[in-house]
């Protein structure tokens, strides 16, 4: 056990006079008066679980910090004959090395007690008052008190201390360490996945003990682990996105009628095979024992303060029997007015068979995006007052996607968008086209997104979209998501893989041109299912999915866009355009592109110039909420567009 002593110095004396009989007391030196009596509450000695010394007569000695008003910790001491608080406080420090005193002449100076979990000492310091049954001592020489009652404690800003300060027994240190529970993988009941890979799952709420296998090929983390395990067995989930808010279980076949959760006022810790890891982005390896666990499961047995962050680091063992959980039983029906369905027709998350996922180093990725123009929606819809979302920049989400930087996006915001451009057009080919890429670091926390495109900048075709996800009960804001509900909508992926999109499913519509993509549009889903904010799908669904997300990487974070299949160079001299703007129609701003940096010029249709831009810059914003709604003719070199004001 580490633990770390303090020794302050002597602050000067105060001066305190009450009208009521008072005695004088001299400590630290000085002289000061205060009530003859005080008030205490009793500790009851059944209540002590740590005991110093032997014999016949019993104190119950308190001890409190000014810098902690609201917990004492608790010891009993022992003895024959006659004792001394002296004799109490020495005794107490030589079987607790914990707890340390320090005396100044005929006084006690300091005190403390550290552990990890109460790591206390004097504040101030302060004065030190400290009573035998409700009477001020004025030294430590006093006789203690058979079946007394001694309380400690720093004068300070704190003082009196409330008669309610909980008190925590000081438990014993001499106890011997348990040992970490494991489990044998021959033992596992119920395996996720498919793969030459093994990992067990392991999670220790504060009396319960669970655990699931996990089988993968290739790469997988944590996150894809407790993805694969909330998808396949509906008694388990978790909420929190980067960081894990809680983790749920609950079998109502056993009769369970009270999810399991994270003990009130406590935190998640994880570990890998032993050691502290790196939570959800830790990547696994075979054979691998993940370990989450509440701390009020553990034991505490041992601490160590960092002082260049001034945090306690603890440690703690978790003893408890783990039990490996059942194949759950998925034929009884849903809540709902008929059975609900444990999984949709599409394909799941990364990893799982059938998966169509492209990951972002894969080679058939060709190209990535060059320019991108963000119009951002609010943080939330429903609020007129509400900011737009603010995180990242146009910049995040050109060039390639990462594998796992969830901070490299832009963030759209309700019903944001994001225009997409290239270096040469996207062709249809074999298969997917391309892929738009997110930043979902759990597996399934799909914040979603339409994806359209266009050959023109006029014309936009939209993927026909799906999502199947019950829309009876709001997805929460850090809620999760079943990938096998939804198919052509952006964001079905965690981090590092893209939504795969193939043009053949447009062969039929009208105004574009399959083999030479030039604009890729993607388009947030307001995932509210009130009708007066909700988006629907290309059947009429209502689109659920995380809302309100009320901060500024609200919405879908657009991490990147790989192109598979790219138009070649040179065949009817079809190249990417060298200007393009958006939107239009527009209502407000007027986002333009210009690479070789030509002067800009907006006309109306009578040939009035209304603005000229001459300054050289590749990207320029024209204000169009001054002029009416009607026709406008963007000149740029020597090209000309028309631009429709709305």
């Amino acid at each position: 056990m580490k633990k770390l002593v303090l020794f302050f110095g002597l602050i000067c004396m105060i001066n305190l006079t009450f009208a009521q009989e008072t005695v004088t007391i001299h400590q630290n030196g000085h002289d000061f008066q205060v009530s003859a009596v005080r008030s205490v509450t009793d500790y009851p000695a059944e209540n002590i679980q740590y005991w110093v010394g032997t014999g016949s007569n019993s104190i119950v000695a308190v001890f409190k910090w000014c810098q902690n008003a609201t917990m004492g910790i608790a010891y009993g001491f022992r003895w024959d004959g006659s004792a001394t608080i002296y004799d109490m406080l020495t005794g107490i420090a030589a079987a607790d090395s914990r707890f340390t005193v320090t005396f100044s002449g005929t006084m006690i100076n300091t005190y403390s007690y550290q552990d990890g979990t109460y790591n206390e000492y004097l504040d101030t310091p302060g004065y030190l008052m400290y009573t035998l049954n409700g009477n001020y001592s004025s030294g430590y020489s006093d006789p203690l008190v058979n079946n007394g009652y001694f309380e400690m404690e720093e004068w300070g800003d704190c003082y009196p201390f409330p008669s309610t300060t909980p008190i925590v027994p000081a438990t014993d240190p001499n106890a011997s360490t348990p040992e970490e529970a494991t489990i044998d993988f021959a033992d596992i009941l119920f395996w996720v996945g498919e793969g030459t890979n093994e990992a067990v799952l392991a999670v220790n709420w504060a009396d319960t003990a669970l655990a699931w296998g996990y089988r993968w090929n290739g790469d997988a983390t944590v996150s894809d682990m407790m993805a694969h395990i909330a998808a396949a067995d509906p008694r388990f989930s978790y909420t929190g996105s980067g960081y894990l808010d809680d983790i749920h279980y609950i079998d109502t076949a056993t009769g369970m009628t009270t999810p399991l959760g994270i003990t009130p006022g406590n935190w998640w810790g994880s570990s890998n095979n032993g050691f502290m890891d790196m939570g959800l982005a830790q990547y696994l390896n075979n054979g691998d024992l993940e370990k989450w666990a509440d701390p009020a499961a553990g034991v505490l047995v041992d601490s160590t303060y960092d002082a260049t962050y001034g945090y306690w680091w603890y440690t703690y063992v978790y003893p408890m029997t783990i039990t490996p959980v059942t194949v759950p039983d998925t034929t009884n029906p849903g809540p709902g007015p008929g059975p609900d369905p444990d999984h949709g027709p599409f394909c799941g998350g990364v990893g799982t068979e059938g998966c169509n996922a492209i990951a972002a180093n894969d080679n058939q990725i060709v190209a990535w995006a060059t320019n991108v123009v963000v119009t951002r929606g609010p943080q939330n819809i429903s609020n007129p007052n509400s900011p737009l979302a603010s995180h990242g920049t146009d910049a995040d989400a050109v060039g390639p996607a990462t594998m796992n930087n969830s901070m490299e996006v832009v963030s759209l915001g309700d019903g944001g968008s994001a225009l997409i451009t290239f270096e040469r057009p996207i062709r249809n080919g074999e298969g997917p086209d391309f892929a738009v890429f997110e930043n979902d670091n759990i597996g399934n926390f799909l914040e979603l997104a339409f994806v359209e495109v266009s050959s023109d900048g006029e014309h936009f075709v939209r993927f026909p979209a799906t999502s199947l996800t019950p829309t009876e009960t709001q997805t929460g804001s850090f809620a999760l998501t079943d990938p096998t509900f939804i198919n052509n909508l952006a964001g079905k992926f965690r981090i590092g893989y893209g939504t795969p999109f193939d043009l053949a499913e447009l062969a039929d519509s009208a105004n574009i041109d399959l083999d030479n993509i030039v604009y890729v549009r993607v388009i947030d889903v307001v995932g509210c299912i009130n009708p007066q904010y909700a988006t629907y799908d290309a059947f009429g669904h209502i689109v659920n999915d995380p809302w309100p997300t009320d901060f500024a990487s609200s919405g879908f974070d657009l991490a990147g866009v790989g192109v598979i299949h790219q138009k070649p160079l040179g065949i009817d001299n079809h190249e990417m355009p060298q200007v393009f703007a958006y939107p239009n129609p527009c209502t407000g701003t007027l986002y333009i592109i210009n690479e070789n940096a030509e002067r800009i010029e907006l006309y109306n249709l009578n040939g009035q110039l209304l603005e000229m831009v001459n300054n050289g810059d590749t990207h320029v914003n024209l204000n169009m909420q001054a002029y009416p709604a009607g026709l406008y003719l963007l000149k740029v070199g020597n090209g000309v567009q028309k631009i429709l004001k709305k």
